[in-house]
């Protein structure tokens, strides 16, 4: 398959110290992105004004112009083109100054020395979804192109023409404005309690005597945050990877989804109480196939935790079995449930039930579980009624029948 065409992906790194952006450059080297750097806010500005960047990362003190002030100047600049900024500091007692950076523009900030992994962690989502973005642009200014193309040959057929590519660049551009609100919405949703539980055990820490107790509490509260925007980012570069045909599969044998189901319902038992949600659980103890273990989990996963969120307050049943070289997996709840014309748009890309208002989400879950699924020889339906729950049903042929094919891509 013919590697996608992928953007120039512009990052502004701004620090007055030489080592650190050699450091950052070196770090970023594996993104294969254009990296321009300077040594100061009068720079950065001047930067800006004449090419445009998906990221900026920079140091809160420069010399001249500090961060916090180069970030709220470069808002004034471009009021109309937000440029999410990531700040760098080298001292605890910056983060007050960093807190009221946020307000211009500031959507994160690291301390220095900078950690690789959690850097590449936080520029891959702002670059994937620069990314995607630059893509939607690219195949906006395509369609319109093939319109003028149109009108030249025949006036009236391309005039009928230009009227459903504009319906449907309408509609893109709405998914993607909707979609871009929410993603940022939920990623800088986790980083507000994490900030607070960060302090909160500065503050503990500082103590004479450590209650560890507590101290714990609040690093497990921390960890949890961490993991839910891992989660985040997890869906969005799968949902990347399935609609440029990346999505990787690599089957093993014998693979048991009873017990992957049995593990993967008791890591969600407290999460379940907190619902108010009692979970049963019918599996027999072996039932084996070819699949792909941690998309198995994935599914399963994502199946659950949407139940627990739409069926708080109802029991969620989990049935799994096997018949004629099929696995059925069955998970049911006592939910809002929905109609129709939910259904028939469940499985869409960023497409969610209900308002993100009430419940959140990016509206990926179903979408990547239809897909894995489907990449796994499979299918997946859901039966419901409003105000009575929904039932969503994943079956699964237990054997490849030699070939290791029906799906999205496969690899090792």
């Amino acid at each position: 398959m013919q590697a996608r065409e992928v953007p120039r992906t512009s990052v502004l790194l701004v620090d007055d110290q030489p080592a650190d952006l050699v450091a950052l450059e070196r770090y970023l080297a594996p993104f294969s992105l254009h990296l321009v750097k300077v040594s100061s806010g009068e720079e950065a500005l001047d930067q800006v004004r004449d090419e445009e960047f998906a990221l900026v990362l920079m140091d809160v003190r420069l010399p001249g112009l500090n961060g916090v002030e180069t970030a709220r100047r470069m808002r004034q600049l471009l009021a109309l083109r937000p440029l999410p900024l990531i700040f760098l500091t080298g001292a605890n007692t910056e983060e007050d100054i960093i807190a009221t950076g946020y307000a211009t523009g500031g959507v994160d900030w690291l301390n220095k020395p900078v950690d690789p992994e959690r850097l590449r962690a936080k520029v891959r989502v702002f670059v994937e979804l620069y990314r995607e973005r630059e893509a939607l642009r690219r195949r906006e200014a395509a369609l319109r192109e093939r319109e003028r193309e149109v009108l030249e040959d025949q006036r009236r057929s391309a005039e009928l023409e230009r009227e459903r590519l504009v319906v449907e660049l309408r509609e893109a551009v709405r998914l993607r404005d909707e979609f871009l609100s929410v993603a940022s919405h939920e990623l800088k949703t986790p980083l507000t309690p994490l900030a607070l539980r960060l302090q909160l055990m500065r503050q503990e820490l500082g103590k004479p005597e450590v209650d560890v107790q507590r101290l714990r509490g609040h690093v497990e509260a921390a960890g949890a945050q961490v993991r839910r925007v891992t989660a985040l980012m997890d869906s969005l570069l799968d949902a990347t990877r399935i609609t440029s045909g990346r999505l990787t599969l690599r089957r093993e044998q014998d693979v048991n989804l009873a017990a992957i189901v049995r593990d993967v319902v008791s890591s969600f038992e407290h999460q379940a109480a907190r619902a108010n949600c009692p979970l049963e659980l019918e599996a027999p103890a072996r039932v084996l196939g070819q699949w792909d273990v941690l998309r198995l989990e994935q599914i399963v996963t994502n199946l659950l935790s949407n139940a627990l969120k739409f069926g708080a307050g109802g029991t969620v049943r989990v049935r799994v079995e096997e018949s004629e070289g099929w696995a059925r997996l069955t998970v049911r709840d006592e939910g809002i449930g929905m109609d129709e014309s939910v259904r028939t748009r469940l499985f869409g890309r960023f497409e969610r039930g209900v308002s993100e208002r009430h419940y959140g989400g990016l509206g990926l879950g179903l979408f990547i579980t239809q897909q894995v699924t489907e990449a796994l020889g499979g299918h997946i339906h859901v039966e419901s009624t409003p105000g009575s729950g929904s039932s969503f049903t994943v079956e699964l042929p237990c054997s490849t029948g030699g070939e290791d094919s029906g799906g999205v891509a496969h690899g090792a």
